[in-house]
């Protein structure tokens, strides 16, 4: 695979995320979040970012998603607590972490074949 093509590919990728990341804000976000009601961590992001685009759901959605892959790094900060998380269902998870990882594959393909390309 070329590295311009390798970008196209992120690129799609990218325009695919948009729609699941969308539905992961408005439908899945908010009861995430009800799991994590004791996280200083989560409950700190909401109240700073409420007034943003989209009332900061993007953001949100991509702080439960880094709690949701490293919680003993915010365990160890004392921001959460790794039975709050590990009480998440595994869809949930995985619908909190794949338009996360999407996006930032995607984005880091389309760096890597933007600075590669001579």
């Amino acid at each position: 695979m070329t590295l311009e093509s390798m970008g196209i590919v992120s690129g799609v990728i990218m325009m695919l995320s948009f729609p699941i990341s969308f539905y992961a804000m408005y439908t899945k976000l908010e009861e995430a979040e009800s799991y994590l009601r004791f996280s200083t961590f989560i409950v700190m992001f909401k109240h700073m970012f409420k007034a943003g685009l989209f009332e900061g759901r993007m953001k949100r959605l991509f702080a439960v998603a880094l709690v949701i892959l490293m919680p003993a790094a915010f365990q160890w900060r004392r921001l959460v607590l790794v039975e709050d998380v590990k009480a998440i269902p595994i869809r949930l998870k995985l619908w909190m972490v794949m338009p996360f990882l999407l996006t930032l594959f995607s984005i880091t393909g389309m760096v890597l074949s933007w600075l590669l390309t001579t």
